[in-house]
């Protein structure tokens, strides 16, 4: 599975694409038990299964296109999973409400757009529809 994420996150460009490479919530989450690859400065980490729960359930929702996994760093180590500090909601709904739904993973900060501009796998969004940036420190 690491494998297959790496050709996803090579494929789009890294190290040297001017935009940071986005993935599924699948491709980051299945296989992965680092719990430093996302959130890792929290201080009662939730652990990797219950941030890929809360995701999924986010993704689910009626007013939600798509939730994806932005990648900053691959480690040369096996014993580390690709790092991300940040979640893109493509959703119809309000910050506010997003901050609601992720409050339980202890964001550091919810901004609207891609921090990096659009990677070019990312779909066009649908009417009505923005991008929230997740972002733990």
């Amino acid at each position: 599975m690491r494998k297959k994420l790496e050709e996803k996150i090579y494929a789009q460009g890294y190290p040297d694409a001017p935009t940071a490479p986005i993935v599924s919530l699948e491709d980051f989450f299945e296989g992965n038990e680092d719990e430093g690859s996302i959130g890792c400065n929290l201080l009662e980490h939730p652990g990797i299964e219950s941030f890929y729960n809360v995701l999924l359930d986010i993704r689910n929702m009626d007013n939600v296109q798509d939730v994806f996994v932005e990648i900053m760093e691959i480690e040369d180590n096996e014993d580390y999973w690709a790092f991300s500090e940040r979640v893109y909601i493509l959703t119809s709904a309000d910050i506010s409400e997003v901050e609601e739904w992720i409050a339980q993973l202890q964001p550091s900060e919810t901004d609207e757009g891609y921090a990096f501009g659009k990677p070019p796998v990312a779909p066009n969004l649908k009417e009505g529809y923005k991008v929230l940036s997740v972002w733990w420190d």
